[in-house]
């Protein structure tokens, strides 16, 4: 209380020393009022009659620019406005704000008579449909009339709006001026709403429900600030005040989201706790500001200042962690959380009305959802990285399937081993297996809709091994990349269909996945060093074509091999060792 009165004196003193006299004087035509002095006084007893105010001499210099919290009383405004020019004008006294309960205003002339009208969502007729608008007062002056000003404001929300006085003409651009900037902010916050909202739809990531959420009660929130279509008519003063819901709510899914992109249940379990129980908390706070609004907005705003540091602290400590999508998380709570507390310390008093305390946190919130935005398509990413265990896990999963679902493979591949199939050499598989084994994996892959994927590899300049080590040499390479290839799963098929040519046969595998392990045998045989009779290291590399089976066009291995070994060809044309996956798939 100490420091609001203080600050509240300071903002009070700087008005005595800087602002112009209370008395506006218009001196030309089309003149406009944005930054003047007026007189308030607070009746705290909330009782005082219009004809008692008018008798009161303890009004108080004030800027145009109002912040005085949450209060019960009654604030008292008053100015003097006259027409220094020689035509009759039309003046409009514009507030900005339209959240103040009730509006009272006094206009009265010099000689005593006194016109009054009444605006605010406290004086909606029930049962109708009642515009929410900015409260806006028309004031005519005759050449060289005065006219002195009173309003009354009551608000059960913070008490925080500014005043300009302005023509017919200034008053539309401004209007048009402001409508067009939220159009723009608004339309570019549905845009991410719904991109993240398609994005949930497809994946039923949890992390974009809460996203979608957030976004969705924080737009809704703004648009009834800014009276902005559908929060822009109401059938009640009940009705309007039930939509500040939005406020707990918005807080409780950030909390939420917070908790899902900073992966606290599994880095900070104890902290996570606490999330948890504060979002729950924020819950059963919207559901009571529909029964008791004014108590639980106190409360709701009072806990939204110490829980903005916590959530950053939390993203600090996910990403030190190992979190790195915590990194978006932190620039975004650091722009809104600064532009949020400047919001809040004006709508308690503690900070005077202006442009960046009232407007900045709707650019705060914009870099915030854009950025929150980011983290989940970099967490995509990130998760892109773990593909290959996942598709091992998989695989080792589905393997039990197939082997239930696939008796005829088992057949066929007992058949096979009777017949000796294999190839003497590298006991892999030879070609005749591979063809005989191929159609029914073919039939097996169409008739559940899984993917099958093939590799062909060759061993790059396989006869200047020869030629310079002898075919002793030569043979030691092939057994060791046969070696390497009998390795892969139990349930991908290794085979040699030629002198330095293999091909590796990969159920439930698409492309992507044969490619990446592709790419590993590769990078293994490369880091080979190869002893040759004792006396040489032999480094040798290997090419390789990818491709997957094309359900609708291939009835046989051979079309698939076409394809790859195109592919094959493409590697030993662009400088061998490396892996191509084929073009025509």
């Amino acid at each position: 209380m100490l420091i609001r009165f203080l600050l509240i004196a300071l903002i009070s003193f700087s008005s005595l020393v800087t602002a112009n006299k209370s008395d506006l004087v218009i001196t030309r035509q089309g003149e406009i009022f944005k930054d003047f002095t007026l007189g308030m006084y607070e009746d705290s007893s909330a009782s005082l009659a219009f004809e008692e105010i008018k008798q009161l001499k303890e009004f108080i210099p004030q800027t145009n620019y109002i912040s005085r919290g949450y209060s019960n009383s009654v604030f008292w405004i008053k100015f003097k406005i006259e027409n220094a020019t020689k035509s009759n004008v039309n003046y409009f006294i514009k507030f900005t704000n339209n959240a103040i309960h009730k509006f009272d205003c006094y206009i009265v002339s010099n000689n005593g008579e006194t016109i009054k009208y009444q605006q605010g969502v406290g004086y909606f007729t029930p049962k109708t449909s009642n515009p929410l608008v900015s409260p806006e007062f028309q004031v005519y002056l005759n050449s060289g009339e005065s006219k002195t000003v009173y309003f009354s404001l009551f608000s059960i929300y913070p008490n925080f709006t500014s005043l300009y006085i302005f023509d017919k003409k200034s008053l539309n651009n401004y209007v048009l001026k402001y409508d067009v900037l939220y159009s723009i902010y608004f339309g570019g916050v549905i845009a991410l709403l719904l991109y993240n909202l398609f994005i949930y739809m497809f994946s039923r990531e949890k992390s974009y429900l809460y996203y979608v959420l957030y976004v969705s009660f924080f737009l809704c929130w703004q648009l009834q600030t800014n009276v902005f279509f559908p929060f822009n008519t109401y059938s009640s003063t009940a009705s309007y005040y039930t939509h500040g819901i939005f406020i707990p709510l918005f807080i409780a899914s950030l909390l939420l989201f917070s908790r899902s992109i900073l992966e606290t249940k599994k880095r900070l379990p104890k902290m996570d706790r606490a999330m948890k129980t504060i979002a729950y908390l924020y819950l059963i706070l919207a559901v009571s500001s529909l029964f008791y609004l004014h108590i639980s907005f106190i409360i709701i705003n009072g806990l939204a200042t110490l829980i903005m540091p916590f959530i950053l602290y939390v993203g600090f400590k996910s990403y030190f962690s190992g979190n790195k999508v915590a990194l978006f998380f932190i620039v975004a709570q650091i722009v809104f959380l600064s532009t949020s507390t400047l919001f809040s310390l004006m709508t308690d008093g503690y900070l005077q009305y202006s442009l960046l305390t009232r407007h900045g946190i709707v650019v705060g919130s914009f870099i915030e959802i854009i950025l929150f935005s980011l983290a989940l398509a970099y967490r995509i990413r990130l998760l892109e990285h773990e593909k290959v265990t996942i598709i091992y896990q998989s695989n080792i999963e589905l393997e039990d399937k197939v082997k239930e679902r696939t008796k005829e493979l088992e057949q066929s591949k007992n058949k096979l081993k009777e017949l000796a199939n294999r190839d003497p050499m590298t006991t892999l598989y030879n070609r005749r297996f591979l063809c005989e084994i191929s159609p029914e994996l073919i039939s097996i892959a169409k008739r559940e809709k899984s993917p099958l994927s093939i590799i062909v590899f060759d061993i790059d300049k396989f006869k200047s091994i020869n030629d310079t080590y002898g075919h002793s040499a030569g043979d030691q390479v092939i057994k060791t990349v046969a070696k390497l290839l009998q390795k892969t799963r139990e349930s991908d098929i290794a085979a040699r269909v030629g002198g330095e040519e293999f091909v590796l046969l990969l159920p439930n595998t698409d492309k992507q996945g044969a490619y990446k392990i592709a790419k590993q045998i590769r990078k293994e045989v490369e880091s080979l060093k190869l002893q040759v009779r004792s006396r040489y290291t032999i480094n040798f590399t290997l090419s390789g074509g990818v491709c997957t089976l094309l359900s609708d066009e291939d009835t046989d291995i051979d079309q698939m091999l076409h394809r790859a070994d195109k592919a094959l060809y493409t590697a030993k044309e662009t400088g061998r060792n490396k892996i191509v996956l084929s073009n025509l798939d």
